[in-house]
């Protein structure tokens, strides 16, 4: 049990941080968003987590590498010590997502997709609640870290390996501050969370608690408006991981250890791929798609806008100008006949107003050119787009 200190402290520390006074974790409404995960769409370090974003179009992409020493390798992508993966996550109507993960340069690849049941909040007292699948692809003995068919001799060891598809169930529980938040997540899989394919020890060593079920947590600071840090730890059904997730106007940078049960390289005929801690790296880009598509459209509107609001800038200082030229006028009647005064100033005054009237309008209009735009119903979209 010592081995699991390490990871068990992280989510302690996290935990502590989200149980702190009331007066620093003032509930608000939003839900910062998740990152990508390693392989598979948003979540934590390797788990996905019961969440959506509710901005429908919202996308991330995502590539990632693990480090593999002294691996037994056909080809690890850019390598022979580096497996690179990468992954396509898209969200939409507050309640589905749905990807596709490159697992290698091998052209290996799986589908994934998840559909959220139960919102938190949405129930008095009820956490957020999701189901899902991974590995929908052309990989059926994929392991948990994607390596298996990269390497010489896959089906000698992998053959016994049924991961497609992983079918899971996760619920996970919010808790919002104002410049923090956090969560808390547990979950039950099959196949990539469960499936070792008989390989016992030399598939995982330690660090399983038990078969199928897998946890973690994540602790997000708010440092501005446009840039986010998270704290996460997980056990993903065979391995303690941790990682530290900085993102800043949609672009984010990942740094993982994983497997830190583990510690040093065992020695075993899979010593190579398995049993022994390693480290990871993520570069991402999350935007709006919906938005992407249209950009062109909403920079030719913005144009117009921009046209209609010097045109009637213009038209407001012309008016004002012939305001003062009436006002001048309407003070030399004053001087002269009577009658001939009152009618000369009755037909000046009803163009005064006419000439108020019309600045009005045109302020009116240039006010509403000019205020932002109200955010959309829900909660935070992912950073600046």
């Amino acid at each position: 049990m010592r081995a699991l200190r390490p990871a068990l402290g992280v989510l302690a520390v996290a935990a502590a941080a989200l149980a702190g006074p009331r007066s620093a974790l003032a509930q608000v409404p939003a839900t910062p968003a998740y990152p990508a995960t390693l392989h598979f769409g948003t979540g934590l370090v390797t788990i996905p987590v019961a969440w959506v974003s509710p901005e429908s179009g919202d996308l991330w992409a995502n590539a990632s590498g693990t480090l593999i020493s002294s691996a037994n390798t056909a080809a690890l992508d850019i390598a022979n010590d580096v497996n690179v993966n990468g992954a396509i996550d898209t969200h939409w109507m507050g309640r589905f997502s749905a990807g596709v993960a490159l697992y290698s340069a091998n052209f290996d690849f799986g589908f994934f997709g998840q559909a959220l049941l139960l919102r938190d909040g949405e129930a008095p007292g009820l956490p957020s609640v999701a189901v899902g699948v991974r590995n929908l692809g052309n990989s059926e003995h994929a392991d948990r870290h994607l390596l298996a068919e990269d390497q010489k001799g896959a089906a000698a060891f992998a053959r016994d390996l049924d991961t497609r598809p992983t079918l899971y169930a996760v619920a996970t529980k919010e808790i919002r501050g104002e410049r923090m938040s956090g969560s808390l997540s547990v979950g039950y899989g099959n196949g990539l969370f469960k499936d070792d394919g008989d390989l016992d020890s030399l598939y995982n060593d330690k660090g399983q608690i038990a078969e199928g079920l897998f946890l973690g947590g994540r602790l997000a600071i708010a440092a501005s408006p446009t840039t986010t840090v998270t704290l996460l730890a997980e056990n993903n059904g065979f391995d303690w991981n941790a990682g530290l997730v900085a993102s800043w106007h949609g672009v984010s940078v990942g740094i993982y250890g994983l497997e830190l049960e583990e510690g040093g390289k065992e020695s075993s005929a899979l010593g190579a791929l398995y049993n022994y801690t390693k480290f990871a790296f993520t570069v991402g880009y999350s935007a709006n798609l919906q938005r992407l598509v249209h950009g062109s459209t909403l920079r030719s509107e913005v144009a117009d806008l921009e046209r209609e609001q010097e045109r009637l800038r213009g038209e407001i200082a012309q008016r004002e100008r012939r305001v003062a030229e009436l006002q001048r006028s309407l003070q030399d009647t004053q001087s002269g006949q009577l009658a001939e005064a009152q009618k000369r100033r009755a037909e000046l005054e009803k163009q005064l107003r006419e000439e108020r009237d019309a600045i009005q309008r045109a302020e009116e209009r240039l006010r509403a050119l000019e205020r932002p735009p109200a955010p959309p119903p829900g909660g935070t979209t992912p950073q600046a787009r």
